[in-house]
Order: C-alpha cells, then sequence, then structure tokens
C-alpha cells in the first residue's frame, strides 16, 4: 500500500497543479489581451482547460483513496484512468480547436504584431509548467499515479508549447507578422500528440495492461532467490491504478503439507509486497510436483477400479 506521506504529498501535488494552472491562465489572458498576441490568448484558453481537467485529477486522486467495499472489492484505483483519460480527451479537443481558429485566421489575413512585455509572459509561463513537470513527475513516479503522471506530462507539453509562443512572439515583433499564429498552430500539434499519448496510456490502464516486463523478471528473481524450494512457472501482473496485481504458479521441489504451502504462501506475500513497490493483490498459486501428481493420479485410477470390481453384482455361477 502507498505509505501516508506519499499519499499526502500525492494530493498536496494535485492541489498545488490545479492552483498553479488557474494563476497561468489568469495571467496569460490577461498579458494576452493587453499585448496582442494571439498565440498567448490560444495559450490561456488551454490553461483554463487545464484547470478544469486538473480539478477532475483531483477528484478522482482522493475517490482513490477510498477503501475497497463489496460492490468495489479491488479498490477504486482505476477511477485514476478514467481521469486520465478525460485530460487527454480534452487536450485533444482543445489542440483541435486552437488549430482551426489559427488556421482560420492567417486564411483571413488577420494577423497582428504582439507587444514586447508578451516575450516575459511566456518566459515565464515555460519556465513555471516546467518546474511543475519535475514536481510531479516525481509525485507520481513515487506514488505510481496515473492521474499525477498524466499532470505532470501535460506541464511538459505547456512547457513545450511556451516556448513556441515564445519563439513566434520574438519573430513577429522582428518582423515576421504570422509567426505569432504559426506558433500557435506548433502549439496545437505538440499538445495534441501529448493528449494522444495520455489516452493511449489511460485505454491500456482499463484494459487490463500489463505491468512493465522487467518489473515481472524482478518478481520471479526475487521469488526464485530467497526460496530455493520453488521454481516459478508462470507470472503475470495488471495495473490497478496506483497499485498492481500479481499472479504466480510455483513449482515446489518437494512435497509440501498443506499447513507448509499455506505459511510459505503468506511470507512469500509479505515479501514481495515489501520488496516490490505498488505491488499490492498478490496471488500465489502451487502447481503440484509432476511425478508426485502422477502417483497420485495412478493411485486414484486404482481406486476407482477396485471400487467398480467391488461394487458389480454377484453372477449366478458365484463368479
Amino acid at each position: 500500500m502507498i505509505p501516508t506521506n506519499c499519499r499526502n504529498c500525492r494530493d498536496r501535488a494535485a492541489w498545488f497543479d490545479m492552483v498553479v494552472a488557474l494563476a497561468l491562465a489568469v495571467f496569460k489572458t490577461v498579458l494576452g489581451a493587453l499585448s496582442g498576441s494571439m498565440a498567448l490568448q490560444a495559450h490561456s484558453l488551454h490553461s483554463f482547460g487545464d484547470f478544469l481537467t486538473k480539478g477532475i485529477t483531483l477528484a478522482s486522486v482522493k475517490l482513490s483513496s477510498r477503501p475497497p467495499n463489496a460492490a468495489f472489492p479491488y479498490g477504486f484505483g482505476k477511477i485514476q484512468f478514467l481521469s486520465a483519460t478525460f485530460i487527454g480527451l480534452s487536450l485533444t479537443g482543445g489542440a483541435l480547436a486552437m488549430l482551426w481558429y489559427n488556421v482560420s485566421h492567417l486564411g483571413s489575413g488577420h494577423v497582428q504584431v504582439p507587444e514586447i512585455w508578451a516575450v516575459f509572459a511566456a518566459m515565464l509561463s515555460a519556465v513555471t509548467a516546467e518546474l511543475m513537470h519535475r514536481y510531479l513527475r516525481c509525485v507520481g513516479t513515487q506514488t505510481n499515479s496515473p492521474a499525477i503522471m498524466a499532470a505532470a506530462a501535460d506541464n511538459r507539453g505547456d512547457a513545450y508549447s511556451s516556448l513556441a509562443v515564445l519563439a513566434g512572439i520574438v519573430l513577429s515583433i522582428l518582423g515576421w507578422s504570422s509567426a505569432d499564429h504559426l506558433a500557435a498552430i506548433v502549439v496545437s500539434l505538440l499538445v495534441l500528440k501529448i493528449g494522444a499519448a495520455i489516452v493511449w496510456d489511460s485505454v491500456h490502464g482499463l484494459m487490463d495492461g500489463a505491468i512493465p516486463p522487467h518489473r515481472i523478471a524482478e518478481i520471479r528473481d526475487l521469488v526464485e532467490a530467497d526460496y530455493s524450494s520453488v521454481k516459478v512457472t508462470a507470472a503475470r501482473g495488471r495495473r490497478m491504478g496506483e497499485a498492481w496485481e500479481i499472479d504466480l504458479t510455483v513449482l515446489p521441489a518437494h512435497h509440501l503439507t498443506i499447513d507448509e504451502w499455506h505459511g510459505l504462501e503468506q511470507d512469500m506475500t509479505i515479501r514481495i509486497s515489501r520488496e516490490i513497490a505498488h505491488a499490492c493483490h498478490i496471488h500465489i498459486q502451487f502447481a503440484p510436483d509432476p511425478a508426485e501428481a502422477e502417483r497420485r493420479k495412478n493411485a486414484d485410477e486404482v481406486d476407482v477400479l477396485t471400487d467398480m470390481f467391488e461394487s458389480r453384482p454377484a453372477r449366478p455361477d458365484g463368479r
């Protein structure tokens, strides 16, 4: 399970991200209107969309922390995939709208050269977005939160798009009047790419996508190194929001009693959950030894034939 301090850090990160998104949206709206930068104004609309989607992220993070119940025995972790899907779709829709807006303006010849202070607004936006990306990526990596990782990717996209806005503003001021609009188009394409990547990752999680293969290999190596009496014959895992569900099939090297199996299973479960981050739902199945299984199968067949022979009605001649 996620430690309490990590969970609190994750919640604070979601709140902080939402507040910063709102502050940047208001700031770029005001500076975009005063400076006449179409790219900055378009970027401010994207920031307002970020504020709304990050509110959804915060709500999903809170809901995913609820304990399991009878209706949802595996918890509410996958709600974060739904949140990330919404963020990705919102980014994609906003990017398409921004793309159409600037292409239509260029086509109509409606261009405007921004004022010099738009440069400082774009620079501040780029620096702030990059700092938020690094902060959220750190929190998202430690907590394995899909929603926080999606928000981190969103901020990285904001940083790139702010740099494109900055380049467009500078070039427009230097004499290329349409550069501001072209920068907005570049912003739209960057955001569109990021939104599509977020949607794909979320769909992967909603469809029980596998956890990274190297993590499965780590679990297999951990079990076989610490427990020489067993061999892992099958291992798989799926994403359950912030947690992972792990299924293992192990083959004991010698015959075990039921009590020995149960004790070994509990010990392995505790060991894996302690050593492998985010492994919370661990299911271990013991496969019987093939030779022992074959011996028991033959013994059962003999018992069945014996029972059939003994229960057969006697013939009149007594044979």
